[in-house]
């Protein structure tokens, strides 16, 4: 939950930022249509998703580095994730926020509705399979685009601050506050059961194909949503 107000949070970002490049060494060379936020080749952990054999030769790994699951508007529940990716091919790779999408089990494309305050959601659910079940993956809300919470006029769901496009070879695509940060919403289950279960998780998607996939297992931080 996000209160609707105008506040300058550039120093927040320039502080993230700088903190970013001196940890990890930085240089904006190596995400294009973003500022900065990018590394060498990160360490490899239990929470790394990496690509299996694909037709596309698209070698990667994903990191959900922090989550939540709450409720959103319209009947459904929003899903923020924070994502780092790292880029093990030697040509840049395509990491345009259409690329990652929420991957679920069941889902009913009448009862989702994308938010209705800023720029419109183009993207749309796409029916697919991975591991032989068929699977639902959802794309991301539009760049800062949300919806007013009900009864709390001060306060909207959150948004997407993504911003990137394509990663260097061998490179590390590295999130901070405000950056790296995905919100999707998908029905509440007809059954009144909870959402997460009907999750399989985050994905990198190429034509449909599921390329990698990181499960709710291995997401890592459950944070509040407006901490990051």
């Amino acid at each position: 939950m996000v209160e609707l107000r105008s506040v300058d949070l550039s120093f927040l970002r320039i502080s993230a930022l700088a903190l970013v490049i001196f940890v990890a060494g930085s240089t904006a060379a190596s995400v294009e249509a973003g500022d900065g936020g990018a590394g060498p080749a990160a360490k490899e952990s239990a929470f790394v998703c990496p690509s299996g054999h694909n037709p596309y030769d698209v070698s990667l790994w994903l990191h959900v580095t922090k989550w939540c699951v709450e409720p959103a508007v319209r009947k459904q529940v929003q899903v923020k994730v924070q994502i780092m990716i790292h880029n093990r091919n030697n040509e840049w790779l395509d990491i345009r926020q259409e690329r990652i999408r929420l991957i679920v089990h069941k889902f009913d494309r009448t009862r989702w509705s994308p938010p209705r305050v800023g720029e419109p959601t183009r993207d749309r659910p796409l029916h697919t399979t991975y591991e032989d079940d068929k699977v639902w993956a959802i794309p991301a809300n539009a760049e800062r685009a949300f919806d007013p919470l009900p009864n709390q006029p001060k306060y909207g769901t959150f948004a997407t601050h993504w911003g990137v496009s394509r990663l260097a070879p061998n490179s590390t695509f590295i999130p901070h506050y405000h950056y790296g940060d995905l919100v999707f919403y998908t029905p509440m289950p007809a059954d009144g059961g909870k959402a997460k279960p009907n999750i399989v998780g985050i994905a990198y998607v190429k034509n449909g194909d599921i390329i990698s996939l990181c499960p709710p297992d291995k997401w890592q931080h459950h944070r509040g949503g407006a901490t990051f």
